[in-house]
């Protein structure tokens, strides 16, 4: 018996509780007749995917001797024309929390030990964000290297001609041996042979180098440092038959924040001969973000009545997000959010302190 009143005696304290908490639409209040202590407006949570996209924007510039890489160095994997393109380089995400604008809610309570806590309720900075909104960053910039860029032979050589000159010396012909330099120009074939030479001379080199040719006996530091400017020597001259690519690295910011059916939804749009569009494209270009709840939810109507005895919330569950294109060319795994949650009204507790930010965001 005793057990029985107990319970009794607890359930009109609850009772007594949870009737003094009423929470409506922020859309539906009352208009009068409302007796309360203590108010507080607050947006339930949800979760918005902060989307990060890294893109490089990759010029391909043709080397000057590439007609002559595969004749005198057997290169055939080389730039032959220039071009620019643009390479997707990663995508990640990442869940936020933030308000759901669509879910406002105002709670009354006429109980001073709630009315304290929402009347100290801290206003959260604004934590929405609204689809697709766009930042850029800079994060990689490239120039041509300065061997290629400046590179310039001599478009002339000297060459010295050896031949015999008839002279008369004291009344007798003899024929003397001269010689006489002169200005001879270099083809453009030949400018590509000395470039190749200097390829060969220093593979030879540093072969040496390697093998302990030479006389003297360098320190191990002394000796890398050699390599290493020998093959960047080498490197340059290379660059010349197989030409070069360089980068410039963007990365795209923006935010989605899905419907509580986590529909599939558009991305981004992204083409390699035009680089990353956030907002529209092609259809053959649109990168999807895939969203399949671990634990689907029963879309049924539930018609909530107000005002509810309680503070109105909903918890997450976990997502499978993925990123497709015609197949799922990134699994991001498991994220919780809220959207695949569902509402249910939370009762207060005086006995514990109450903390607004279990039920939403406060206003």
């Amino acid at each position: 018996m005793k057990k029985i009143v107990i319970l009794l005696v607890m359930s009109a304290l609850l009772l007594s509780v949870t009737a003094q908490v009423q929470v409506y639409p922020l859309n539906n209040l009352p208009e009068k007749g409302l007796k309360y202590t203590g108010a507080v407006t607050y947006a339930l949570p949800t979760t918005t995917l902060k989307v990060t996209v890294s893109v490089s924007k990759v010029q391909d510039v043709r080397g000057y001797f590439a007609d002559y890489a595969e004749s005198l160095l057997g290169l055939t994997n080389i730039i032959h024309q220039n071009r620019t393109h643009y390479v997707l380089n990663s995508v990640e995400i990442e869940p936020l929390t933030t308000a759901d604008l669509s879910n406002v809610y105002r709670a009354f309570t006429s109980n001073a030990v709630i009315a304290e806590a929402m009347n100290a309720a801290t206003i959260a900075p604004k934590t929405s964000y609204p689809d697709g909104y766009l930042t850029t960053y800079q994060t990689h910039t490239a120039s041509l290297p300065e061997f290629f860029k400046n590179y310039a032979d001599i478009s002339y050589t000297q060459q010295q001609e050896t031949f015999v000159d008839t002279k008369i010396i004291d009344g007798v012909v003899t024929q003397v041996p001269a010689n006489h330099t002169k200005t001879v120009s270099k083809s453009f074939e030949n400018k590509a042979r000395e470039a190749a030479d200097a390829i060969m001379k220093s593979r030879k080199d540093q072969y040496n180098l390697v093998a302990g040719e030479q006389e003297t006996p360098y320190t191990g530091e002394a000796l890398n440092i050699m390599l290493t400017e020998l093959k960047n020597w080498e490197n340059n001259y290379m660059s010349l038959f197989t030409g070069v690519s360089i980068a410039d690295t963007d990365q795209y910011v923006f935010y989605f924040t899905p419907n509580n059916k986590l529909d599939q939804m558009t991305a981004f749009y992204f083409d390699a001969n035009k680089g990353l569009n956030p907002t529209n494209g092609a259809a053959a270009d649109a990168y999807m973000l895939t969203f399949n709840a671990r634990y689907p939810k029963m879309y049924q109507v539930v018609e909530w009545y107000y005002p509810q005895s309680g503070f109105m919330t909903r918890n997450t569950q976990p997502v499978r997000v993925s990123l497709s294109h015609d197949k799922i060319v990134h699994d991001f795994g498991m994220v919780n959010m809220y959207q695949a949650g569902s509402m249910f009204v939370a009762q207060p507790s005086t006995k514990e302190p109450i903390d607004l930010n279990k039920f939403g965001i406060v206003f």
